[in-house]
């Protein structure tokens, strides 16, 4: 299709590593000049000397660096209190970047180099390769564009909103305006349901949200973060090691092959991780997001795991079709608001600023209210940590099941790094043409007010806010619902549409207050 040369390359990658998995380990050399073989336990326990590994996939580590409870950031606990074991609590190989100040950045870690600018324009998922392909930057012309894992590995969980490094990687816009938030991946979505949203069907494709931080499936147009390099990052190497355990010998982790087989809540997952003795290893963790993401298996399996060395425990959706579980992360959400109700108070409070939520992988569909495929199994979005805390949204879920990993380039750091933290860095871009940026004026102007806006009330673009929410607009208007009978019910069509009545709100163009006018 598109990206021949890195298909073929990808194949070669393939068939190397079959054939090195006929050999029980890898042979390198150590200081003293004598050879060893390095098994992928070893590999994955830490216990190899690091100066005998090179990882073809390092995971870069999520560069979060504070603690968090249930809703709000706390000191970080000490080791068998509640809540130990959480992302900043163990740190893997820390981000590094070099701006080439030639508008590219190289990642130091992964060896890939990026565009420090997104596209100035959204386009369709076609063009989003053509564009890169296309692409003269800094003297190179062999861009690309990258996949999932290649395009999650940039992200940075210090602080979120947005979830990249800003010093190194632009966006567009403040945020403010849903249709500046996606970057494509090379990924189609390929995973098919008797019961699709109309989000999912067709040609989706992958998107990785700079602001909000989700990989979803989506149409629609998107903006492009180009990369190159001759690596072959996000391959992963799984061995079974007879164990009940499955070390990755591209990434060095080693995973637990069954998951705990129950959902439960966050502060429950961490303790659970915390106090495993699975296969006779006693120092499991719960994997950070990065890790987690990184055995998602995007070529349109279901689940979206490989099920040929993992275990994955089957569900019955509301649907009444098999599916598979949601996988809690140690990563926590940060910086937004969340309905907060105190214990044993029966009143509702307002809306106070919490750390509700913590990330999550969907092996299964990831559905909305009506149990329709919304985002897409393989997807990486959050959920409220315990019911105590609930938003009020009414698409939580709250419980979730918790697959182990140990091992990698992982250091206990029980007090975690609050510099990681900039106050200062740059969160205002220009913003980036979306094909309608007036919010509410297409091209036909069939939104423009009319002369007298105080008498005549403006008929929202529903084309525009579909593609501004990354739903159809047939999807909109049936959640919507008909006109004659009265007034939308705002909150509800949000509900339908998977996302919240401010942003149904903002992508209508109707003001806060004035949706019952």
């Amino acid at each position: 299709m598109k990206n021949h040369r890195k298909i073929t390359a990808l194949i070669v990658a393939m068939a190397l590593m079959a054939l090195m998995a006929l050999f029980a380990g890898c042979v390198s050399q150590t200081d003293t000049g004598e050879t060893k073989t390095v098994t992928p336990q070893e590999t994955a326990a830490g216990t190899a000397p690091d100066s005998t590994i090179e990882l073809s996939y390092p995971i870069v580590d999520t560069n979060q660096g504070t603690c968090y409870d249930n809703s709000e950031l706390i000191n970080c606990p000490a080791e068998g209190e509640a809540f130990y074991g959480q992302d900043t609590q163990y740190t893997g190989i820390t981000p590094s970047y070099t701006d080439n100040g030639d508008g590219t950045v190289t990642d130091e870690v992964t060896g890939l180099v990026w565009a420090q600018d997104l596209s100035d324009s959204a386009m369709s998922w076609e063009d989003a390769g053509d564009y890169c392909e296309s692409l003269e930057l800094a003297g190179y012309d062999d861009w690309y564009l990258p996949t999932a894992k290649e395009l999650w590995s940039i992200r940075d969980f210090s602080q979120g909103w947005p979830w990249v490094d800003t010093d190194y990687f632009y966006l567009v816009g403040d945020g403010s305006e849903q249709r500046q938030h996606h970057s494509w991946t090379s990924n189609l979505y390929l995973v098919e349901s008797e019961y699709q949203n109309e989000q999912v069907q067709g040609d989706p494709a992958f998107i990785v949200n700079d602001w909000t931080g989700h990989i979803k499936a989506m149409s629609g147009n998107r903006f492009v973060r180009a990369v190159r390099g001759d690596t072959f990052y996000g391959t992963n190497d799984f061995v079974d090691n007879g164990d009940g355990t499955v070390s990755d010998s591209a990434t060095g982790l080693m995973w637990s092959q069954d998951d705990n087989g129950e959902a439960i809540n966050w502060e429950a997952a961490l303790a659970y991780a915390e106090d495993s003795t699975y296969a006779g290893y006693d120092d499991w963790r719960m994997p950070n997001i990065k890790e987690l993401q990184s055995i998602a298996d995007y070529s349109g399996v279901f689940p979206a795991i490989n099920t040929s060395v993992f275990k994955v425990t089957e569900l019955m959706n509301i649907m009444g079709q098999t599916d598979y579980p949601f996988y809690w992360s140690s990563t926590s959400n940060p910086y937004v608001e969340a309905y907060h109700e105190e214990s044993g108070d029966t009143v509702e409070s307002d809306y106070e600023p919490g750390y509700t939520y913590a990330w999550m992988f969907a092996a299964g569909y990831c559905t909305d209210p009506d149990g329709y495929d919304l985002h897409g199994a393989g997807a990486v979005v959050f959920d409220t940590k315990a019911e105590d805390v609930s938003d009020g949204s009414g698409i939580e879920v709250f419980y979730h099941h918790v697959r182990l990993v140990r091992g990698g380039n992982v250091t206990e750091t029980p007090n975690g790094d609050p510099t990681t933290i900039n106050p200062d860095r740059v969160v205002v871009f220009e913003d980036g043409d979306t094909g309608d940026m007036s919010r509410g004026s297409g091209p036909d102007d069939r939104s423009a007010a009319p002369d007298d806006e105080s008498d005549s009330p403006q008929v929202p673009n529903t084309a525009a806010a579909a593609e501004q929410l990354g739903v159809t607009e047939n999807a909109l208007l049936a959640a919507m619902g008909d006109s004659s009978q009265g007034p939308p019910d705002f909150a509800t069509a949000a509900v339908t549409l998977g996302v919240t009545e401010a942003e149904l709100l903002d992508a209508l163009g109707i003001p806060a207050g004035e949706e019952q006018r």
